[in-house]
């Protein structure tokens, strides 16, 4: 254990100096226990059966060279269950199965890689998977079942009212406001559904013994929001990777919640970054 402390402590810190100049950046903040934990602290925590959800940026290089870690690190201590992934749909299982059974090298040709998802940012992640995991996962919804739910809705239902209030305006604050109100409905549908087959393929494929790691955004990982609301009584442990920012203290970045619901886990803070304008992007496409 000691060497996932050691490996990612230096893996954060060998940046240039600005990108680590925040105390935060390798440190693991409970905001549960509104504590800074230790990594043996982390490791006792994670559930076997059960899975560690990593929410991440998917655009930030430093968090997918965490999770190549994290996967190494569990495979080698032979704790790693399967490893699933947001990034493909299921209907690509079946390819997935003929790789990882052949022993091939998973490359972007061999998996039919989805486009969309970058394959210099997911391929170090997903070499670590096929290497070190019992199988690798396909487990979001494909492009027909999408635009179905588009129409209509998520296969198994909704959560409380409280739950869809809060959705439809964080789907409308990540659009930058410049989506009509009437498109929000059918974006959170879809996004349910997501949640409802990823958490469908987590509980399927639960391990005795082992911890399973699902790759995918912040807000899927989320507690009180995404995948762990359909889980059932499958385990389940959140890390949220979090680059930081300005504010040197580790409570200005747990997410805003509904109700009494927990957020997250964990967060792991990594180096700052600078992000581009996502509005201003979108701004010139309307």
């Amino acid at each position: 254990m000691l060497r996932t402390a050691t490996t990612l402590f230096l893996l954060l810190l060998m940046l240039p100096a600005s990108a680590a100049d925040n105390p935060l950046v390798g440190k693991l903040w409970s905001p549960g226990q509104q504590r800074f934990i230790d990594w043996s602290d982390f490791h006792a925590a994670l559930p076997a059966p059960g899975w560690l959800l990593i929410g991440e940026q998917h655009d930030n290089p430093d968090h997918h060279r965490i999770q190549q870690e994290l996967i190494t690190t569990l495979g080698e201590q032979q704790r790693l269950g399967y490893v699933a992934l947001e990034m493909a749909s299921t209907d690509r299982q079946a390819t997935f199965d003929r790789v990882f059974s052949s022993g091939d090298a998973p490359t972007i040709e061999a998996l039919d890689w989805q486009d969309g998802w970058p394959w210099s940012l997911y391929q170090a992640p997903v070499e670590a998977a096929f290497k070190w995991s019992q199988g690798v996962l396909a487990a979001d919804i494909n492009r027909e079942s999408m635009s179905r739910v588009y129409r209509d809705k998520a296969p198994d239902g909704e959560l409380e009212p409280a739950h869809a209030d809060f959705m439809r305006d964080l789907l409308y604050e990540s659009h930058c406001g410049q989506l009509p109100r009437s498109q929000l409905d059918p974006m959170r549908q879809v996004q349910l559904a997501r949640d409802q087959s990823i958490a469908r393929v987590l509980r399927h494929n639960t391990l005795a013994g082992r911890t399973g790691i699902l790759l995918t955004g912040s807000i899927h990982a989320r507690k009180d929001l995404g995948v762990p609301r359909w889980l059932d009584s499958t385990p389940s442990f959140t890390l949220m990777l979090q680059a930081v920012e300005e504010s040197e203290r580790a409570q200005s970045y747990q997410p805003e919640t509904f109700g009494n619901f927990a957020t997250v886990d964990l967060i792991l803070f990594t180096p700052a970054r600078e992000n581009p304008d996502y509005c201003a992007g979108l701004k010139k496409e309307q």
